[in-house]
């Protein structure tokens, strides 16, 4: 890892990044940045001379928007596609959560100093990739004949309306 202070026109955001944000939490986003400053660098590789993020594409272009010039950045080796997916992957890992109680017990003492509307928390569970990605990956033809023939198996016939459901 290198971390380095560079001109953010040297930097890009990755054309591949898979996240989205709300138009409305896009802008409490650089709001946060406007009160809070840049304590954070990039995740970025470097590409034909300059640097293209990994991680902190919503940042990237936030801190774009708001006239910055320089970005603090940390280069990483990504010699492949599979790498920089990792790497992507990795800097947006949901490993921790809150404790609501924790959280709370922590907060309200300063609940006046604090626009709680300004941030939202993670108290869920993390989602497997592996599910997501069988999920949403294509299927192939001889694949969706053997999905068919095992549904055909594992249909049950409602006792009441005749109805054929997969359970």
């Amino acid at each position: 890892m290198n971390l380095l202070k560079v001109p953010i026109s040297d930097v890009q955001p990755w054309d591949k990044n898979p996240r989205g944000i709300k138009t409305k939490d896009y802008e409490r986003l650089k709001k946060q940045i406007l009160k809070l400053g840049i304590y954070k660098p990039l995740l970025a590789y470097r590409e034909n001379g300059g640097y293209v993020v990994l991680g902190g594409n919503m940042r990237i272009r936030a801190l774009k928007e708001l006239g910055m010039t320089e970005v603090d950045i940390s280069v990483v080796e990504a010699k492949t596609e599979a790498k920089k997916i990792e790497y992507a992957l990795s800097d947006n890992d949901r490993a921790g959560f809150y404790e609501e109680q924790a959280l709370a017990e922590l907060v309200y003492p300063h609940i006046e100093d604090i626009d709680l509307g300004e941030f939202k928390v993670d108290l869920g569970e993390p989602v497997d990739l592996r599910g997501v990605v069988e999920k949403f990956s294509p299927v192939g033809e001889d694949e969706q004949s053997r999905l068919d023939q095992l549904a055909e198996k594992v249909k049950v016939k409602c006792p009441e309306c005749g109805a054929e459901f997969i359970p």
